[in-house]
């Protein structure tokens, strides 16, 4: 039994989730004007510390001022992972050129409706800027194609990417204007890791024989106690 209950502690403890979040909104590399019409474009690298365990989940902010969201491309690189933010949001057969609202304060995670297609749903603008939660574009073709980044391509460079990746080290964010005509400028970007904690063994152990020392009277409180309200 005693072994039993501490094997299901341990494992409950390796579960355990913690938040890591920063957001960068100085001190940007390259300066936050993004070259017009210029694939080169704009990057800025930070590094993350101090984030112990492995990723389970990711949003990442964008905030950006500018005249024609259809002109970005835009993704985010950390050790394997690589997800495609934005590749010229609202192109399609129908729109070439892709969606003409200026900036955007948005959060991209794994929940959301992709932003490629924010138009065709409900979306907001605040001050000019696409608001709200979203999915990132995650198609992963050259945006300069002649074929199109169009709504119907498939969607293969996903946050997903990210999980099981440990949340130290570079992290680089690349945001491109890739036609003419129109300036955009970054004001902030930022990330919220989900990491999976690993708890001390020392910690574990300890806590696993007070829960056999107290294991009666946390039974019976767990009894008596209001059944948890469904996720």
């Amino acid at each position: 039994m005693a072994g039993a209950v501490i094997g299901l502690l341990l494992a409950l403890a390796g579960s355990a989730r913690a938040d890591f979040v920063v957001t960068y909104n100085s001190g940007f590399q390259n300066g936050v004007v993004i070259p017009d019409g210029d694939r080169s474009g704009w990057s800025d690298t930070r590094i993350v510390s101090g984030a112990g365990g492995s990723i389970v989940g990711l949003s990442v902010t964008l905030n950006l001022s500018g005249d024609c969201n259809g002109d970005l491309y835009a993704y985010l690189v950390h050790d394997a992972g690589f997800t495609v933010l934005l590749n010229r949001v609202g192109r399609s057969a129908a729109n070439p050129t892709g969606y003409g609202d200026g900036g955007m304060n948005v959060t991209l995670t794994a929940g959301g409706s992709d932003i490629h297609n924010y138009q065709s749903g409900d979306y907001t603008l605040t001050a000019g800027q696409l608001t709200g939660i979203w999915s990132p574009d995650g198609r992963h073709i050259i945006p300069e194609s002649a074929a199109g980044i169009f709504n119907t391509a498939d969607r293969t460079a996903l946050l997903s990417s990210f999980t099981g990746l440990n949340p130290n080290g570079i992290w680089t964010l690349y945001v491109a204007d890739v036609n003419g005509g129109d300036q955009s400028t970054v004001t902030s970007w930022g990330l919220d890791i989900d990491v999976a904690s690993v708890p001390e063994p020392g910690s574990m152990v300890e806590g696993a024989l007070a829960a056999l020392f107290l294991g009666g009277a946390i039974g019976l409180y767990r009894l008596k106690g209001p059944k948890p309200a469904s996720a």
